[in-house]
């Protein structure tokens, strides 16, 4: 089998103009272009970006990816991104600059992105910037942000030992980095969506809280929801051995069940109240949102529908159970924890709330996301045993199976009100995720 190919296209604006870099060709103008005999993800921001400055032979940053399409016939991906340059614009050997009009007149080698281009350069000579569109896709944020990490670094009295990049950008957040004396700092906004917590507040206090398995805040911009954090590793990664897998579940765990006598505490500094009164009643609203069930079929609508009593039910059967509900980091996965110092560090606390607990082990209720399939039982094992403190066995694989549903649930209504925030261009993404939970909320 043929491997994969990312074909990543460039809108590069002009710096003082509604106009763009094209490029002319026999077959008709195109964007800059670049092929890498990888299958590059848009937020794999750093080899973009490389790909982009030896192809334009100037600075660049990324603001965001306009479009983003997949050939699975011909195992291709095609991305457009935005720019913005850091370097003057005459050391571009390349291309022409082109403007609206004139754009509107010309042949495309790629007809397809047409459309996209027009879109952008309708935007910038009206200043109709979309509401929804998060503050570092827009130009000047990653300067702000540079300079507001190059002060913290004055006032912590940091050597910077290099040059500030992204190193990830999507519809929901950003991850700068920067290498100091004192290791690798992230700085990381988060969107303030209906359902995301205070992050740098609640990382900040879960940290004060557990400070060896979670990231140490060094500094919070309140006003722009920035946070700054102290390196803390790489991440372990999501095909770690089934022993580590168990190890941070474990974690996990005591963690949740440390946190339940904290639980009014972080509600107050950001935590949302995500418990099963709650979750029973979004149901009605999820299952009636027309952007939720237009990706549906008719009859699954339907038996959705008729799941809502039963739905409501399992709720109030679920928060019978001695097991209390507590502290969720909402997105726990392998690639959002890092080995520390001997000891496992949680991060991306974004999704964090207070719910049931049984809700951060998705990825253990439903097969689609583990292989082999074989490993989940002793991993889900090693988290449940650390319940009998409240109930018996028994009584704790009894919760485990009333929950599976809901945690579908749960992560449905996460993916409802992400979809529902996003420009359009993002909300592919986490469409089809929500889809994916409300169709396993169907099998269950």
């Amino acid at each position: 089998m043929s491997k994969w190919k990312s074909h990543l296209y460039a809108i590069l604006p002009h710096p003082t103009e509604a106009k763009v870099l094209m490029l002319s060709h026999k077959t008709g103008c195109s964007l800059p272009h670049v092929c890498v005999n990888d299958d590059l993800e848009c937020d794999d921001i750093p080899v973009i970006k490389k790909e982009f400055e030896q192809k334009l032979g100037i600075s660049v940053n990324i603001l965001y990816c306009a479009s983003n399409y997949y050939d699975e016939s011909k195992r291709e991906i095609h991305g457009v991104y935005v720019l913005k340059h850091n370097d003057s614009i005459t050391k571009l050997n390349i291309g022409s600059w082109t403007d609206l009009e004139t754009l509107r007149n010309l042949s495309f080698k790629f007809p397809e992105h047409k459309s996209i281009i027009e879109k952008y350069l309708t935007e910038i000579e009206n200043n109709n910037i979309p509401e929804l569109r998060p503050p570092w896709a827009k130009t000047g944020w990653f300067d702000s942000a540079s300079q507001w990490i190059e002060s913290q670094l004055l006032d912590l009295n940091y050597q910077q030992l290099s040059s500030i990049e992204c190193i990830k950008t999507w519809g929901i957040s950003c991850i700068l980095r920067v290498s100091t004396n004192h290791g690798n700092l992230y700085l990381k906004e988060a969107s303030t969506l209906p359902l995301f917590c205070n992050e740098p507040v609640v990382t900040k206090e879960l940290a004060k809280l557990f400070p060896e398995h979670i990231p140490t805040v060094l500094s919070i911009n309140s006003e722009r929801h920035w946070m700054l954090l102290a390196d803390f590793g790489e991440p372990i990664g999501r095909k770690s051995p089934v022993k580590i897998k168990k190890d941070v579940y474990r974690l996990l765990a005591q963690i949740q069940i440390k946190s339940v006598e904290h639980i009014d505490n972080l509600l107050n500094v950001g935590c949302l109240d995500r418990r099963l009164e709650k979750l029973a009643s979004q149901i009605d609203s999820l299952f009636n949102d027309e952007i939720v069930l237009f990706q549906l079929k008719e009859a699954e609508i339907k038996q959705l529908q008729t799941l809502a009593p039963h739905l409501k039910s399992l709720c109030s059967q679920l928060a019978d159970y001695k097991i209390p509900q507590t502290l969720v980091h909402g997105d726990l996965h392998l690639g959002n924890v890092a080995l520390n110092k001997d000891n496992y560090l949680l991060f991306d606390w974004t999704d964090s709330c207070i719910a049931h607990p049984f809700f951060d082990m998705f990825q253990f209720c439903f097969r689609r996301y583990y292989n082999p399939f074989s490993s989940i039982k002793a991993v889900r094992n090693e988290y449940l045993n650390q319940w009998t403190v409240y109930e018996s066995k028994s009584r704790v694989l009894e919760a485990w199976k009333l929950a599976k549903p809901l945690c579908a649930l749960h992560h449905a209504v996460t993916y409802q009100y992400i979809s529902n925030c996003l420009e359009a261009r993002e909300k592919h993404l986490f469409s089809n995720a929500l889809g994916n939970f409300l169709r396993e909320l169907l099998k269950c």
